[in-house]
């Protein structure tokens, strides 16, 4: 099948609205089963706030963050063969996104911090290969500097054990503090290359909500660090509280045997998703 940026870029202004403006809906139930098991006074009225903000948001189709973020789209199945469409329609979404004011212009040149002005040029959006499907869709992020700023790369020594990735992923968490804006869903890559370690951990911020890992190895792992890290009282924005995390997220890649890369990104609790899968002829929004 082919795809034409023309055709694409509907679906793509529509990711772009729904991902600015409203929270998936496994987000905003974790959100929502955080605030009602809460325990610390502050905590719980921090919770009550941003579910408000969610609600305005939603109400009045204006972005759930100011920071609308850098635009991220993972393609898979036959959009990888249309790479060149795929950038076209979303440089030509963004562009139309940001001259309507729905998203704010972030995109400035690294060394003399020029803005583009439309979210566009100098590389960005960024369109990257999914394998880890055979399906046909579209993932798309929209990630703020906050979140950003604290991605993470180790590459520990081979010998290190599960114990040791641990408490590195604590102590990251610990550094991070509040100013990733809590609670957080955590994106974990260990293995592959630095590279693959990289892109694994923003990958596994796509992953549903209560979604584990096929490994029950992994699964397990995963397990005990959401543990782990809700045990270090951080909590909402930072302020103290039983949830610091409303996931850990891990994706695994084979690596070298010198090697162990442990690469950890933040998604805030506005971790703004749109996902379209292809069905028939047509890309239908599946979150």
């Amino acid at each position: 099948m082919k795809f034409s940026a023309k055709e694409l870029q509907p679906i793509l202004n529509e990711m772009l609205l729904h991902a600015s403006t409203e929270l998936p809906k496994d987000i905003l139930g974790a959100i929502k089963e955080a605030h009602a098991r809460e325990t610390k006074d502050l905590a719980k009225k921090q919770l009550e706030a941003i579910l408000g903000s969610v609600t305005l948001s939603d109400e009045k189709g204006i972005p759930v963050c100011q920071d609308t973020g850098l635009v991220t789209l993972f393609v898979s199945g036959e959009l990888i063969d249309h790479l060149e469409e795929v950038e076209k329609a979303l440089d030509r979404a963004v562009r139309s996104s940001t001259s309507k004011s729905e998203m704010r212009p972030n995109v400035v040149h690294p060394l003399t911090r020029k803005n583009t002005g439309t979210n566009t040029g100098l590389s960005q959006p960024e369109v990257l290969i999914d394998r880890s499907t055979k399906k046909t869709t579209m993932k798309m992020i929209l990630k703020g500097a906050g979140s950003e700023n604290f991605t993470n790369l180790k590459m520990m020594m081979p010998t290190a054990s599960r114990q040791d990735i641990f408490k590195h992923v604590l102590q990251v968490v610990i550094d991070a503090g509040g100013k990733t804006c809590p609670p957080n869903i955590l994106g974990i890559g260990i293995g592959g290359s630095a590279v693959q370690a990289l892109f694994n951990s923003k990958l596994g911020l796509l992953r549903p909500i209560g979604v584990a890992h096929p490994d029950p190895e992994v699964a397990q792992f995963e397990s005990s660090l959401l543990k782990g890290i809700n045990e270090l009282g951080i909590g909402t924005m930072g302020l103290g509280g039983d949830t610091t995390v409303l996931d850990v997220h891990i994706e695994t890649a084979g690596t070298h045997t010198a090697c162990l890369p442990v690469a950890i990104s933040f998604g805030c609790w506005a971790n703004r998703l749109a996902v379209a899968e292809l069905r028939g002829r047509k890309f239908r929004m599946m979150r």
